[in-house]
């Protein structure tokens, strides 16, 4: 049996993609996953799976979200070494960094490492004052200013870097991996 973190890119926003999180459960519960747990409404899930390889978990979830809800939303599957190297790697805060200060980092998981030159046209974009740094598959941001006023958006890094991406805050990254070390 192995734990996992499932992060649902795009759904729950702005009405748009809704998958209310107690079905999800139910869904995944029904299809053989056990101590499925979510939290907030954002598509977070960490729950055990039988299958060892985290790219036929995804293609199953992928397909198992596409049934039920008639979506197709890109699903990245992480375990606790995954998030591990995630909150080691922030080049912003470190892993007891919590709530005061944070407010403003954020970590976007990529669907793959992206080109040098995909790369550079990101850090080329007008983003202000917002402090990128990108480490594998993984980019992190410290915003300058309030979120909603930041022009990194997830359609920002998604153009430039032509790869998949989900983006969530600190604290939530400091939560989901406290939910993935919990036995």
């Amino acid at each position: 049996m192995q734990k996992y973190l499932a992060l649902f890119r795009g759904i729950n926003v702005s009405g748009k993609n809704i998958i209310k999180m107690e079905g999800l459960r139910k869904v995944m519960a029904n299809a053989g996953y056990t101590d499925v747990v979510t939290y907030i409404q954002s598509g977070n899930v960490v729950f055990t799976a039988n299958e060892a390889d985290k790219g036929k978990v995804r293609q199953h979830l992928e397909a198992l979200v596409q049934k039920e809800y008639n979506l197709s939303i890109t699903i990245f599957i992480l375990d606790e070494n995954d998030m591990q190297r995630a909150i080691s790697g922030n080049p912003f805060a470190g892993p007891d960094d919590i709530e005061e200060g944070t407010k403003k980092l954020y970590i976007t998981f990529l669907s793959g490492i992206p080109e040098a030159d995909y790369y550079e046209k990101l850090l080329q974009a007008p983003i202000g004052e917002d402090e990128i740094a990108l480490k594998d598959a993984i980019l992190y941001f410290k915003l300058a200013g309030k979120a909603s006023e930041s022009k990194l958006s997830n359609n920002l890094i998604e153009n430039k870097l032509k790869l998949r991406a989900t983006t969530r805050n600190w604290n939530t990254t400091i939560k989901l991996y406290g939910m993935l070390k919990e036995t």
